[in-house]
């Protein structure tokens, strides 16, 4: 069997990594895996910069590993992407369309063979490209329910989180409801609603609704027209929230039902008030949901889809 290197995040912790973090722990136990540390946070900015005037130079020296880097920051790639090794795996989460020139340069400069992407419209694009010894391939971000929580439904005291980025146009649309319910969403932009990982877990677990937009209509002119699920549709189904948004161009591929209640842009007020004087008849949705992201959408399944494109690699 081939050994597998991963380059561990060394990051300082954030909640938009929760993701890498999540999907490291499952790795630490598994055969066949053996971990390396990155650059750390101060490093990591100092590199940065001056990879700005360094081009990725291939060291002549020869390893035979198998290199599996989460994340496109270059600083990241340092020093392994540099070696001559058996194979370079990128996995990325962010392949937005306006950035799809620069990953193929930097697919080209630093001689990565494969490209896993969080979109799978990002990974059918790559797989256009004519380049040598080069794949791309989709897999999908993953969940490790045993990492939330849940309060029961009758418990719960607020109402609708939009968490994160929000959607503007339909935040404006339905801000006056607070006047009568519990909704919670990020009064300016980039504000941390929940200080602590703490405090997340039970902001989400106490949540009856989440709003879930993908980014392609939050904030288009930064992801163009992909359109993908992200961790925090998962993270929500984990927490047993019933999701209100839109579905992503992603999300039909992973799951043979809807998952979220589709909203109703001409009368959002009504319909969230509708669904809380109803949200009984929504639980069977939420069970559902939860159990299909458990059995299927767990970085077990992720490790597994990994390691078999890597080893089918030619």
């Amino acid at each position: 069997m081939k050994q597998f290197t991963l380059v561990k995040t060394n990051f300082n912790h954030h909640v938009s990594m929760d993701l890498y973090y999540e999907f490291e722990d499952r790795i630490l136990n598994k055969p066949h895996w053996e971990i390396k540390t990155g650059v750390g946070s101060i490093q990591a900015r100092v590199l940065r910069q001056l990879l700005k005037f360094i081009p990725p130079i291939q060291l002549p020296i020869r390893k035979h590993k198998n290199y599996v880097v989460i994340g496109y920051q270059k600083e990241k790639f340092f020093p392994f992407f540099h070696f001559k090794a058996d194979l370079k795996v990128l996995w990325m989460y962010d392949a937005w369309e306006p950035l799809f020139d620069e990953i193929e340069k930097t697919i080209r400069a630093y001689k990565i063979n494969m490209v896993f992407t969080a979109s799978k419209q990002s990974a059918d694009y790559f797989n256009t490209l004519n380049i040598p010894n080069f794949q791309s391939h989709w897999i999908p971000e993953g969940i490790d329910v045993d990492q939330y929580q849940f309060i029961p439904y009758q418990e719960r005291t607020t109402d609708v989180l939009q968490l994160g980025r929000k959607w503007n146009e339909y935040h404006e649309k339905i801000k006056t409801i607070e006047k009568d319910i519990v909704y919670q969403y990020e009064k300016k932009a980039g504000e941390i609603i929940f200080p602590t990982r703490e405090d997340f877990l039970f902001g989400l677990a106490n949540s009856k609704i989440s709003i879930c937009v993908p980014s392609d209509i939050t904030h288009p002119e930064r992801t163009g027209k992909i359109s993908t699920i992200t961790n925090r549709y998962l993270q929500s189904m984990a927490s047993k929230c019933l999701l209100l948004g839109k579905i992503p161009h992603d999300m039909v591929h992973l799951f043979d039902y809807n998952p979220i209640i589709e909203i109703d842009d001409n009368n959002p007020i009504a319909q969230i008030e509708a669904i809380l004087s109803n949200f009984d008849t929504y639980i069977p949705l939420i069970e559902k949901n939860y159990e299909t992201i458990k059995s299927f959408h767990n970085w077990d399944n992720r490790v597994t889809q990994i390691e078999n494109f890597i080893l089918n690699f030619k």
